[in-house]
């Protein structure tokens, strides 16, 4: 598939999941708006469930380019919170930036019967988390009275309870300060 008509399909599909919902979605109008026939669309894909996978894994191949995850050691040190900070500035000024961002935002969240892209990237980032908890507790800048696993959940869930919030806010442009506000929770969370 050209990378014009990947373009085109995926624009398409985000746009009828995002405004449609997984089970409304409608394959033909997607190939419709997409410009392909049905034949090629069916070449490459065969359901809806693979176009959404196929989607989601191409919206976090951009947002990978863009956004290159930093590895858990680099926070290791006295200023365990103020790279933490920077990381978490970094990543939401990169987000605000770029469309790719909020449609995978947008495609994360939706009930869609399969979700095997969006579970294996759960998984990762619930285990970066946990390696970045590892170096602050280690580095003395994370508590340590709350069992390693607990305290690794407890974050992931306040990540994703926001996450998954401000993406429904999207519209209303979520503020700077709201940010500050759950990096600063999160934080009091966890700072000895």
């Amino acid at each position: 598939m050209s990378a014009e008509r990947r373009r085109r399909l995926v624009e398409a599909a985000v746009g009828e999941f995002t405004s449609s919902g997984y089970e409304l979605a409608s394959l033909n109008r997607i190939i419709e708006r997409c410009q392909m026939s049905k034949s090629s669309f069916y070449y490459v894909l065969s359901s809806k469930a693979e176009l959404y996978e196929f989607v989601v894994g191409d919206l976090l191949a951009d947002v990978k380019t863009e956004f290159p995850i930093v590895a858990p050691e680099e926070f290791a040190g006295g200023d365990f919170w103020e790279r933490l900070e920077r990381y978490y500035a970094s990543l939401l000024n990169v987000a605000r930036q770029h469309e790719r961002f909020q449609d995978l935002g947008r495609m994360f969240y939706l009930p869609a019967p399969t979700k095997t892209a969006v579970g294996g990237v759960l998984d990762a980032v619930r285990d970066w988390v946990r390696q970045v908890l590892r170096v602050g507790r280690g580095c003395g800048g994370v508590r340590t009275d709350l069992p390693e696993d607990l305290q690794a959940e407890l974050v992931f869930r306040i990540l994703q309870v926001f996450d998954e919030w401000a993406v429904g806010q999207a519209d209303t442009d979520a503020s700077t300060d709201l940010a500050d506000a759950l990096f600063a929770t999160i934080r009091r969370t966890l700072a000895p």
